[in-house]
């Protein structure tokens, strides 16, 4: 893909730069082909998808504002638009190991378009944290009206969540979903530059489906002002959020600056209550040259200390881990003590392997690669999989396999089975790729758009929760 000037470096890569031999080559991400299945009796489960994909009416739909006014909902006083902004208007042995016989890897997301547009932002009216707030209780809330409100369906692109406008912390809950992941990739819709369409309602219905199904959130970047309405959309529903907040790295520092920037701007407004960490970066390393890959490590290091002396100038109450996200098998030694954190992103499809080795080969690939990077340096930086998951379809039928993986809902339905209560009680920390479908990444074919549990209307695949405690578990993170 030939891109513009003005986006020298997109901030997820595809498919596609794994299909042209970047990792054909890589012993540490082995063929499937010499695998058993061990469910070989179930093998009428693996329905293949429909083809092409259907899509609601409303799929393609992008919108530059929201029915709330700034008078009726506004932003956190101090909060601004930002660049291309749209009026706001409102360790340990394998528990996989009996359903694990091989290995594969992740996809490199191709950087989207984030670089763009390189006016400055002036931010004022800068004013202290947000004060704390309680969290939202679990089960269906009320639909019963609070003073001059009633419940209504949040005004976004999608209107599937229902909500008291006078009170955004009354909304009522789905009760297919369950509060099963450590964590969940978030992208928010259409904050991608130039355009900018991300909206406070789209973000705040958002909010609302995710914190039934996680109490955390990791975000790419800060463009398109997603960063202060993501807090702000968690202060107004009063939900238990936290988010490790994201800044992107490229080629071009301007807008690597600028990007750190916007994040240091919405935590002078919003504070560190609903912030667990800052991530420099993702898939930088991987994305650069062969020659040029000890180049981009000491580039995010030096990145990663510099955004924590911005950091301890703010004064904030509390010290922010910084860290950074890559490939799996991106993380060095150097890099990894240059870090608070690593977030790897580790995807058993692009290994080829069968839905049923998926889980155990996901374990393995983390402890084996990043958490043994990880004791291996004074630091101790925490590891956290950064993105793991399954696509459900394709766009043409002959990117639905890849090996002997297969996209699907069934096949869905498998990883939920077997991955996340796993993952919870082993004790891995991991953010689930991802809650919704992406369209815009239709441009880079296959399975690129449909990594989510809810398709891009917001509407729930045919999928069931399996039951499990996330923090009984974790004793941190």
């Amino acid at each position: 893909m030939a891109y513009n000037q003005h986006y020298p470096q997109q901030q997820y890569g595809t498919s596609a730069d794994y299909y042209s031999g970047g990792l054909a080559g890589d012993s540490r991400y082995p063929s499937s082909s010499a695998a058993q299945n061990p469910f070989a009796s179930n093998a009428d489960f693996h329905a293949q998808p429909s083809y092409p994909p259907q899509g609601g009416a409303g799929m393609y739909r992008h919108e530059s504002g929201s029915a709330w006014s700034v008078d009726e909902v506004p932003l956190k006083e101090g909060a601004t638009a930002g660049v291309g902004y749209q009026a706001v208007q409102r360790g340990r042995d394998n528990p996989y190991a009996a359903n694990y016989n091989a290995g594969g890897k992740k996809r490199n997301w191709k950087k989207w378009a984030i670089g763009g547009l390189l006016a400055a932002v002036v931010i004022g009216g800068v004013v202290g944290g947000i004060a704390a707030w309680k969290a939202h209780s679990g089960g269906s809330s009320s639909s019963s009206s609070s003073g001059s409100g009633k419940m209504q369906y949040i005004d976004g692109t999608a209107k599937v969540v229902k909500w008291n406008p006078s009170n955004p912390s009354q909304f009522e809950t789905d009760s297919r979903l369950k509060p099963i992941f450590y964590g969940l990739a978030y992208t928010p819709y259409n904050a991608l530059e130039p355009w900018c369409g991300a909206t406070l309602n789209n973000i705040t219905q958002d909010i609302i489906l995710m914190s039934q199904m996680t109490t955390r959130l990791r975000m790419y970047g800060s463009a398109c002002n997603q960063t202060q309405l993501v807090l702000q959309a968690i202060g107004d529903t009063k939900v238990n959020m936290t988010v490790w907040l994201g800044a992107y790295v490229g080629d071009n520092t301007t807008v690597n600056a600028q990007q750190q920037e916007f994040v240091l701007e919405a935590l002078k407004i919003y504070g560190t209550d609903h912030v667990s960490g800052v991530t420099i970066g993702n898939e930088y390393v991987l994305d650069a040259a062969a020659s040029a890959k000890t180049t981009a490590i000491n580039y995010l290091v030096q990145q990663m200390a510099s955004f924590r002396t911005a950091l301890a100038a703010l004064n904030l109450p509390k010290t922010l881990p910084v860290g950074t996200a890559d490939a799996g098998s991106a993380f060095t030694t150097t890099l990894a003590a240059g870090a608070d954190y690593i977030m790897a992103n580790v995807h058993p499809w692009f290994g080829g392997l069968p839905i049923e080795q998926a889980a155990g080969w996901t374990w393995e690939f983390f402890e084996e690669n990043d958490v043994a990077i990880s004791n291996q340096v004074s630091n101790k930086p925490t590891p956290y999989i950064a993105e793991t998951g399954w696509p459900t379809a394709s766009m043409t039928p002959e990117n639905a396999t890849l090996g002997a993986a297969v996209a699907g809902v069934p096949e869905l339905q498998i990883f939920l089975n077997t991955y996340p209560c796993q993952a919870n009680a082993n004790s891995t920390y991991y953010f689930y790729f991802e809650p919704f479908d992406e369209p815009w990444k239709r441009q880079y074919g296959g399975v690129e758009p449909y990594w989510g549990l809810f398709d891009s209307n917001r509407k729930l695949k045919n999928i069931t929760f399996p039951t499990c405690s996330v923090d009984s578990g974790h004793a941190s993170g």
